[in-house]
């Protein structure tokens, strides 16, 4: 493959590419375009140079051959000099530990769990929590399970919790009565079934508790 034809190479500036046997090499003629360095902020910053961002301490990011990289600073909890903002999961002090909302579960600094769907961090002895991101769907219904806190795709429109009632789509009972979208009644016959109209969908369930004490 040559990639030097292909345009796939990652040669920069005025660097030349020259194809080699399994790869290839840059090449390039003296001159300030041929440094290396690289445009930061509006000025620059010299090839393998290191810095540490200014609107975030925990990233670190490095000029190579013109082009800059960053990634988050690398932990290491056997250096008492750890950065304990940027690596709470090194952070053993008592008093950076945080309880659950429930008062049982003890979390280091740096722990991740989820409560009542939502996100939650413990950091330096202070919980912080935040919605639960839940995976965008394309379907008609959805519904929730009962335990979980995202919902997921239904068929049956009387598994769903996310209908919008239509008050024109209706539904006759079994007293020859139109019910309106959204409505409840007992079925006939039955007083421990319960029924409901969804958008011209009779959707019944049965209370077992009432079944028990009939």
């Amino acid at each position: 493959i040559d990639e030097c034809a292909l345009k796939t190479h990652t040669c920069w500036n005025d660097s030349a590419c020259v194809n080699l046997a399994g790869g290839f090499d840059c090449l390039c003629p003296s001159g300030p375009s041929c440094t290396g360095d690289c445009p930061h902020e509006g000025g620059f910053k010299r090839n393998g140079q290191v810095w540490t961002l200014r609107e975030d301490r925990c990233s670190v990011c490095s000029c190579k051959d013109g082009r800059i990289f960053c990634r988050r600073t690398a932990c290491d909890c056997k250096n008492p000099s750890a950065d304990l903002f940027c690596c709470p999961e090194c952070d053993t002090r008592v008093t950076s530990q945080c309880l659950d909302q429930t008062g049982h579960k003890l979390y280091r600094s740096g722990d991740n769990w989820t409560y009542s769907c939502q996100q939650c961090r413990c950091l330096e002895g202070e919980v912080d929590c935040w919605p639960l991101l839940c995976p965008n769907l394309n379907c008609e219904y959805t519904a929730i399970s009962e335990g979980e806190c995202c919902p997921h795709c239904v068929s049956d429109p009387c598994l769903a919790d996310n209908i919008t009632y239509d008050i024109r789509r209706t539904c006759l009972d079994g007293y020859g009565i139109t019910r309106l979208s959204g409505a409840v009644w007992t079925m006939v016959g039955s007083p421990c079934t319960t029924c409901k109209c969804k958008n011209g969908n009779i959707c019944c369930s049965v209370d077992l508790e009432c079944l028990n004490n009939n």
